[in-house]
């Protein structure tokens, strides 16, 4: 066939059947076969029906199928373009860490964890009871507890902390009970310090914080120069604030017409009118996680992981997607077979409509010919395993510098690394509380000067938080023994209050006299309950030797096992046999009614016979 020929034929049928999609025709003219190039559309197919006289007959094939619409992740959803979080706003790298302290459960117990060690122990110390009992009692009042709890709680999540103090008369409360938990209230004219103030101040004696708050981050800015921290700080006063301004006098609390009353009238006017306010610098305290002079704002300490959370939580959202499309399962549903065929389009749809129910329970009634099979993923272990985030657990951890040992004991280290993570650990806690003590020391300062004090309290943490707890006893009981620590600092340093525990020795010590209290049997309660006759003490207390003024009394030399006749045999045996308690004992005995040259010669037999030499 020409050529010609095929192209009208070819045009002939396209335009006839529009939907064929017949492209062009090809001829064999040997063996006089025709050749159809298709191009088919979605809703129809063309094809040779020879049974029909082998004309071109067009097919439409209905389709019917259940389409799934399933969320999928897309590479805006893992914000692969996403700015390195070094570079992004601080108040931003501020939001960030704030959201992820809430939200990601490994930043959370590891910031809690942190605050808590860094927080546990304070206590001022300082050898005038009347200066400690003032700050004691000033701590109690303004809830400097809590203060410390805001304060550490937001440098492990934020970084940067910035204070703000109130100013006003303070006294501490006239009550015939002490503020102090278990304190008891002084009387002493000395108390309140000396008469004098410190001059050409904004404090004064009387005058001093009597509230303080920590900003929250995302209000406050950083402005000025850098050099020599010549910086000052600004506020955007909280909506709340510009709330509480507006509210009638006649609904405000006694405390909420207090805080009113000592707040600046910038700030008031700042907050009724929108804007920055310039705050008051002898007022602020900033204490900052890792900020060196020349940077304005410090950074959080999880700024390293934030990428890694992030990539964490896109495999949790590849999880959550693969996941369903496990739990929504293919059913395929056949009717009929060869012997029985089903070429009604009706049967179908009724099939269909069976199974078309919410109810995850069917009820089918049909002939032998139904067959129903279900399609689920052979490989879920594969897909939501936990493998993939091991190395992204591991990211956290590093990044965070602490280990899942510490938070869970989920780990498998070692003792020898934990107590190296343990250290390192103690190490971030105690320069927390540097930063914070420097701060203390600050307030501590400018109030003695206020109060006329020569001096103020040095901050005491409890150091012991991760140490063994059993062997951080027994050395301090150890050095007590041997009378390298005090009484004082041992109970102080494990958290007792000594004035209380004196208090207590001196109400229970007739008693331990008379043998109601303590173990009998014990080494140090071998002597009888009497007053020793030398010492002049009770018996079976630490001996302060012969008091001064009395007589040497006459020296029983008989006392000497060596120098009595027939009695050395059976006095070198017992020594041998002694338990080291006994022969502490027996020695204590000796040293009592001997002189010292005399003890010495003794010791030096009594070692030779009971050692052999």
């Amino acid at each position: 066939m020409e050529q010609d020929s095929l192209n009208k034929v070819t045009a002939d049928l396209k335009e006839k059947y529009p939907d064929v999609g017949i492209r062009s025709i090809e001829t064999n003219d040997n063996t006089g076969q025709t050749t159809f190039l298709l191009e088919p559309t979605k809703k129809s197919l063309a094809f040779l029906d020879a049974r029909k006289g082998g004309g071109i007959t067009p097919h439409t094939y209905r389709e019917k199928a259940a389409v799934i619409s399933r969320d999928y992740v897309q590479r805006s959803n893992l914000d692969l373009g996403a700015a390195d979080p070094y570079l992004e706003d601080p108040k931003e790298s501020f939001k960030r860490a704030i959201k992820y302290y809430y939200t990601d459960p490994l930043v959370g117990a590891s910031t809690n964890i942190l605050a808590n060690l860094a927080k546990k122990g304070f206590e001022n110390d300082i050898d005038d009871p009347n200066i400690k009992q003032f700050y004691d009692t000033w701590t109690f009042d303004v809830g400097f507890d809590e203060l410390l709890d805001w304060i550490f709680l937001d440098f492990f999540k934020v970084g940067h902390v910035t204070t703000y103090k109130v100013l006003a008369k303070y006294e501490p409360r006239v009550s015939y009970l002490s503020p102090i938990p278990g304190k008891k209230v002084k009387t002493s004219k000395k108390t309140t310090g000396k008469e004098k103030a410190a001059k050409k101040k904004i404090w004064s004696k009387g005058f001093l914080p009597t509230a303080y708050t920590v900003l929250n981050p995302l209000l406050t800015t950083i402005n000025g120069s850098l050099l020599f921290d010549k910086t000052s700080v600004s506020l955007t006063p909280p909506s709340e604030l510009a709330e509480l301004l507006k509210k009638p006098s006649g609904e405000l609390t006694e405390d909420e017409k207090d805080l009113i009353k000592a707040l600046p009238s910038d700030l008031k006017a700042a907050a009724e009118k929108g804007g920055e306010f310039q705050l008051d610098p002898r007022l602020v305290g900033q204490i900052t996680y890792r900020k060196s002079p020349y940077e304005r704002y410090a950074r959080p300490k999880t700024l390293r992981v934030f990428d890694t959370i992030e990539y964490k939580n896109a495999l949790k959202q590849a999880d959550l997607s693969t996941l369903d499309g496990i739990t929504n399962y293919i059913l395929k549903i056949t009717i009929g077979n060869d012997e029985h065929p089903v070429t009604s389009q009706e049967e179908l749809e009724a099939v269909a409509s069976l199974f078309n129910t919410p109810s995850k329970g069917f009820d089918v009634i049909w002939n032998h010919t139904l067959q129903v099979e279900k399609i689920i993923s052979p490989e879920i272990d594969k897909i939501l395993g936990e493998g993939k985030y091991k190395q992204v657990n591991n990211d956290m951890t590093t990044g965070l510098a602490i280990t899942r040992a510490i938070l869970d004991g989920g780990s498998d280290i070692n003792t020898a690394e934990i107590e190296l993570l343990t250290k390192g650990l103690m190490e971030e806690v105690n320069y927390a509380r540097r930063q914070v003590t420097r701060w203390i020391y600050k307030e501590y300062r400018q109030i003695a000067e206020a109060m006329g004090f020569d001096r103020f309290p040095s901050i005491r943490w409890d150091e012991g938080v991760l140490l063994d707890t059993i062997l951080y006893l027994n050395s301090i009981s150890a050095m007590v023994d041997r009378r390298m620590l005090s009484y004082r600092t041992a109970l102080e340093t494990l958290n007792f209050d000594y004035p209380n525990e004196l208090k207590n020795m001196e109400e229970e010590l007739p008693l331990v006299e008379k043998g109601l209290f303590g173990i009998l049997g014990s080494p140090f309660q071998q002597a009888k309950q009497d007053m020793q006759p030398v010492q002049n003490s009770p018996s079976g207390t630490p001996s302060r030797g012969r008091p001064t003024g009395q007589p040497t009394g006459k020296k029983d030399t008989n006392v000497n096992p060596a120098k009595q006749p027939g009695q050395k045999a059976s006095v070198v045996k017992d020594i041998t046999n002694m338990t080291p308690s006994e022969y502490s004992t027996f020695l204590d005995g000796a040293r009592s009614v001997l002189s010292e040259d005399e003890y010495i010669n003794f010791l030096d037999w009594a070692s030779k016979e009971r050692f052999n030499g």
